[in-house]
């Protein structure tokens, strides 16, 4: 898996030249952030995920090649990554429910999965003409309504939600039960349209919780693992190694969290 698989659809150590816009759903139904980075120098990034899909171009100023399209699926694997002075990327971050219009039939295999070059094309025509004009919000605006499906199931919508309320920390069952379905209804929704479990889902946005709160509060990874609805420190530490690779009491200190995770 590479650096553009998963650069910008999760918390990275933010450099200079990096801007994001966070979109509200009265703009777009489908498209959660905007984003665009230019490197200024040499660099590394920690990619973390966080269950989303990204469309990507990438080019170079140092180079007079097209950019290269790259569609991702929704990461739930770590990466560090180094980029070059002059590498850009730029960038539309999908809402979670939405990643079904992106990947089509090809959703339930999507997960850290990537596809680049003429296999992003050939997957998805309708992005040829964008490529950089991605910085334009109106040029975006113009791609989603060329991806757009039909709208996605009004539980799956409401699950997103209450995940994201409740930080994570709603049991799966309990979470069924609020909608009046199933726990494998629900779970097939997931994997029909974010492309990942329900549980694994709410695992990346209890885990995004946490190190939000180690970052920003004063207070111990014990009550930190408390807050964030683990069982114990040991448990939380354990999450932390699977999607982080550092531990609770080594929080790498330049990490930056998109705002709808923090």
């Amino acid at each position: 898996m590479t650096f553009e698989q998963s650069l910008w659809s999760c918390i990275i150590p933010i450099p200079a030249g990096y801007n994001e816009t966070i979109v509200t759903p009265q703009m777009s139904r489908s498209v959660e952030a905007q984003w665009s980075f230019r490197a200024e120098k040499d660099g590394c990034a920690l990619v973390l995920p966080d269950g989303r899909c990204d469309i990507i171009f990438r080019f170079s100023i140092y180079d007079a090649a097209p950019p290269v399209p790259i569609i991702t699926g929704p990461a739930t694997e770590t990466y560090e990554v180094a980029y070059a002075e002059g590498d850009c990327w730029t960038g539309l971050r999908m809402r979670p429910e939405c990643a079904a219009w992106v990947w089509g039939h090809k959703i339930k295999t999507s997960a850290d999965n990537v596809l680049r070059g003429q296999k992003a094309y050939d997957h998805l025509p309708q992005i040829r003409k964008f490529g950089s004009l991605l910085s334009s919000t109106g040029s975006y605006i113009e791609l989603i309504k060329n991806i757009e499906g039909s709208a996605p199931d009004g539980r799956l919508c409401e699950a997103v939600k209450l995940i994201h309320v409740s930080g994570g920390r709603m049991r799966l069952d309990a979470l069924a039960r609020i909608l009046q379905c199933s726990t494998r209804h629900l779970n097939r929704l997931f994997r029909a349209n974010v492309g990942i479990g329900a549980k694994t889902y709410g695992q990346l946005v209890q885990f995004h919780r946490a190190v939000g709160l180690l970052r920003t509060q004063q207070i111990s990874i014990t009550d930190a693992a408390l807050e964030a609805g683990y069982a114990d420190h040991a448990h939380m530490t354990r999450t932390f190694r699977k999607f982080g690779r550092f531990v609770p009491s080594n929080v790498p200190s330049d990490l930056a969290q998109p705002g709808i995770l923090a």
